[in-house]
């Protein structure tokens, strides 16, 4: 099993897009966890999706990233085993948006309880 630190050096720029955008928004999904308001719903929602598409493109360049180098590989059991290489690594974007987006669900689901909760008393 690799590290943190290696998941997001293999993840490439797109890594620091992800941590920036999902700390904003689990920070703002905790805080609704705890305080418990319809205001901060639309904002959550917004930068879940912006997560995803930030996902999305991290793994969309890493791929075109892999597929550029290994075209240039003459030796087709080199340009095999680098394509699956990369591909791994390709996927830590995903890895890391896809947590993100759990643990942000998460929170905005406790908040969404508990302002129903709140609601129906």
């Amino acid at each position: 099993m690799h590290s943190l630190a290696t998941l997001f050096r293999n993840g490439g720029w797109s890594m620091f897009v992800l941590v920036i955008l999902g700390l904003v928004a689990l920070g703002t999904a905790a805080f609704h966890a705890a305080r418990p308001d319809t205001r901060h719903e639309g904002f959550l929602k917004w930068m879940s999706r912006a997560i995803l598409w930030s996902t999305l493109v991290g793994v969309s360049s890493d791929f075109a990233t892999t597929f550029y180098f290994t075209s240039q590989i003459e030796d087709a059991n080199e340009r095999g085993k680098t394509v699956l290489e990369g591909a791994a690594e390709s996927l830590s974007p995903a890895l890391m948006g896809f947590a993100f987006l759990t643990l942000v669900a998460l929170l905005t689901a406790v908040g969404r309880r508990r302002l129903d909760a709140r609601r129906s008393s």
